[in-house]
């Protein structure tokens, strides 16, 4: 996996995507985390910057990778 940048909508987009495409609920992810499957829900759906921390648990827990906070988002692959 080569190094992608994302901006805060394309982070969104990238942890919704990983939750789609994951064999898990957002309940196993909410579990997985501790925290409520509403947040998980509101993290997905929601554009606030208050969730980008969630985000990046979420793209880390469901992807190889490693999310670098940034004004934009660096997932560095993990080898």
């Amino acid at each position: 996996m080569e190094e992608v940048r994302l901006d805060a909508e394309g982070l969104r987009a990238r942890a919704r995507r990983a939750v789609d495409e994951s064999p898990y609920t957002q309940a196993d992810v909410a579990r997985e985390l501790d925290v409520s499957r509403g947040s998980i829900t509101q993290a997905l759906n929601d554009t606030s910057p208050r969730l980008e921390k969630l985000r990046c648990r979420i793209v880390e827990l469901l992807e190889p990778c490693e999310v670098e906070r940034r004004r934009t988002f660096v997932l560095h692959p993990n080898d």
